[in-house]
């Protein structure tokens, strides 16, 4: 069990576009940058300039290369990363470049020096812009029991920490946090959470201010209501105490109540009172009640297997309980009887699991069975995209298939494209997606939002005949659970996979089953639902964790606490959606728990038993 992936991977995929390239040249020439009617201003001599060229090529063919890079963003592209487009552009750079502008209707060219720390800057001035974004209207003054713990806090209300924001300031975050909700965020009605509600709940108690810890366990705790797993708050300001990050001996895992699990040697930790029922005398519900505040409340198996997770950060949960954390805790087993008391020292957070992960196995199992396992990570490096091709053709002659992805968190969608077309004759769309934007504002991509997905509008240049034929066909019968507004959002986007005859591929016309579990997130949700489109494949396990939300980031102007939010509404190609829903298995077969323990694996057995019959 990879503890927490989904948190990593999606902040992998986040910095993708720059990971790879950090010894390069990161100077540029801007230090403010502000655009006027999707037109690039850049200050000279007190003065905002409009931008012609930089180096003898038109400002235009630079915004060209900024919407390639980050079609949703590109004004944020072009500002911070100005310095990979000139790379990208081979643009060989002195310490100058020369800047054609326009200043009171005369067209200048003048030197602007390259700058390493302009990049900063430049990004810094546009947050500032966008953080003046705010929604000023009334607020209750009621609280609903129900939101009472956002108002929750560790470091109390003297304002002596470092990390200390006044009430005003806080409030400004809010109300930009509520601007970004409104005019940004894509699911904001997914779950009809009050969040206008929730944020008076946690501005009604500011009084002098707030430490940026405590701002940041309120926001996640708020985020988390929405019931998307993307949009989320970073847990920097988290953890302030090395105590906080002690944990239990053990693993809790929930099956009839709490059990807690010895990983290592894969048995109860206390064999004869293997239940946990209280932590310093809270229960054990109370203080999973706790975690599982932190978790987007997507599908319950994706919830309780996080909330789990959090579980394990025992010196948080007992702060958060408004408990002292020590080295040790009293806590009380029982095995339905009988019950006991035990001190037990807490040790160093240590994230791992019982059942045991592969990032990538393949063998062929008796009854000539292939069996693919990829349970880390959803990868696109080219290595281990021909590692799939070729335990493809090393499975040419099995009687069936096998493909495990439980646990897998999700990273990129390059895994479907390359296995799907062993299952299909004809294209098929495994994705379709509508972006979060105010199209009269901003300029409409060439090829639309998300080429990072794969996913194009239906009038995408190089669609051939068939995958038309393809995207007309869903068009048809297409009926999303849940529609959005034609004014906030672009057109559909739709991810075609086609067969084709590279890398060897050919058409697998044997049985295929694919285990998933809550654990697959993501790309893994996408890979779920779009490997079903092939022709002999059903999906075995738990429904997945439901996530496909295409975040992004933005600070806060005054605590500069990192939010992101999800940008699209992502649909299966049934209309159902990822997001709050997850990808229902045909074949429904949950954990038992020798499963969680290790020792056996009834979701492969019952997948072996169904292919040899």
């Amino acid at each position: 069990m990879k503890k927490l992936s989904f948190l990593i991977i999606a902040l992998l995929m986040l910095v993708g576009v720059v990971v790879g390239r950090e010894k390069k040249d990161k100077r540029t020439p801007f230090p403010k940058v502000e655009y006027r009617e999707n037109l690039p201003y850049v200050e000279y001599q007190q003065d905002w300039v409009k931008l012609i060229s930089i180096e003898g090529k038109s400002v235009g063919k630079y915004i060209e290369y900024a919407q390639d890079m980050e079609p949703s963003d590109w004004k944020f592209c072009f500002t911070r990363y100005l310095h990979y487009i000139m790379d990208d552009m081979k643009m060989e750079r002195g310490k100058t470049v020369k800047v054609t502008f326009e200043q009171n209707g005369k067209i200048i060219t003048k030197d602007f020096e390259l700058k390493k720390e302009n990049r900063d800057l430049a990004t810094g001035y546009m947050e500032k812009l966008i953080g003046e974004n705010r929604i000023q209207r009334k607020h209750s003054s009621v609280v609903p029991a129900d939101l009472k713990y956002l108002q929750h806090r560790l470091d109390g209300y003297a304002p002596a920490q470092e990390d200390w924001i006044g009430a005003e300031e806080a409030i400004h975050d809010l109300e930009h946090l509520e601007w970004q909700i409104v005019n940004n965020y894509s699911y904001a009605d997914l779950r009809h959470f009050d969040y206008k509600a929730a944020l008076d709940v946690i501005r009604m108690d500011l009084r002098d201010g707030i430490s940026k810890r405590d701002f940041a366990l309120q926001l996640k705790m708020f985020m988390a209501n929405f019931g998307d797993g993307h949009s989320r708050v970073s847990m920097r300001y988290i953890f302030a105490e090395k105590s906080e990050l002690l944990s239990f001996p053990f693993q809790v895992i929930k099956e009839e109540g709490f059990v807690a699990v010895n990983v290592g040697e894969k048995t109860f930790y206390n064999k004869d009172y293997p239940q946990l029922l209280s932590v310093n005398g809270i229960p054990t519900e109370e203080f999973y009640d706790i975690a599982e505040r932190f978790i987007p409340k997507t599908t319950s198996k994706f919830v309780e297997r996080n909330a789990l997770d959090y579980l394990s950060f025992s010196g948080l949960m007992l702060k958060l309980a408004g408990k002292e954390i020590n080295k040790s805790v009293t806590l009380c087993f029982g095995n339905g009887e009988k019950q006991i008391t035990e001190e037990v020292d807490l040790q160093k957070y240590n994230p791992q699991g019982a059942m045991e992960r592969s990032h990538f196995k393949k063998e062929i199992m008796d009854g000539n069975l292939g069996y693919l396992a990829f349970q880390e990570h959803m990868d696109d490096e080219n290595e281990f995209i021909e590692s799939l091709h070729k335990a493809m053709g090393e499975f040419k002659n099995t009687n069936g298939l096998i493909i495990d992805i439980r646990g897998n968190g999700g990273g990129s969608r390059a895994p479907l494209k390359a296995l799907l077309p062993y299952f299909i004759k004809e294209p098929k769309v495994t994705n379709v997606a509508r972006y979060r934007i105010d199209a009269e504002k901003d300029v409409h991509p060439k090829n639309g939002y998300l080429p990072a997905r794969y996913a194009y509008p239906f009038n995408y240049e190089a669609y051939t005949k068939a995958e038309r034929k393809a995207i007309k066909k869903v068009k048809r019968s297409f009926k999303p659970v849940r529609s959005v507004s034609d004014d906030k959002f672009t057109e559909y986007h739709y991810m075609v996979v086609s067969p084709t005859k590279e890398h060897g591929t050919y058409y697998y016309n044997k049985p295929v089953i694919v285990l998933v579990d809550e654990g697959c997130f993501s790309a893994s949700d996408i890979f779920a639902a779009g490997i079903r489109q092939g022709d002999n494949v059903r999906l075995l396990g738990n429904t997945t964790g439901g996530g496909s939300g295409f975040s992004k980031s933005r600070r806060l102007p005054n605590s500069r606490i990192k939010v992101k939010m999800s940008r699209i509404y992502s649909y299966q190609p049934d209309g159902n959606m990822y997001d709050g829903h997850g990808v229902i298995p045909d074949i429904k077969k949950d954990y038992i728990l020798t499963d969680r323990f290790g020792l056996t694996d009834t979701q492969l057995s019952k997948a072996k038993e169904l292919l040899k019959n």
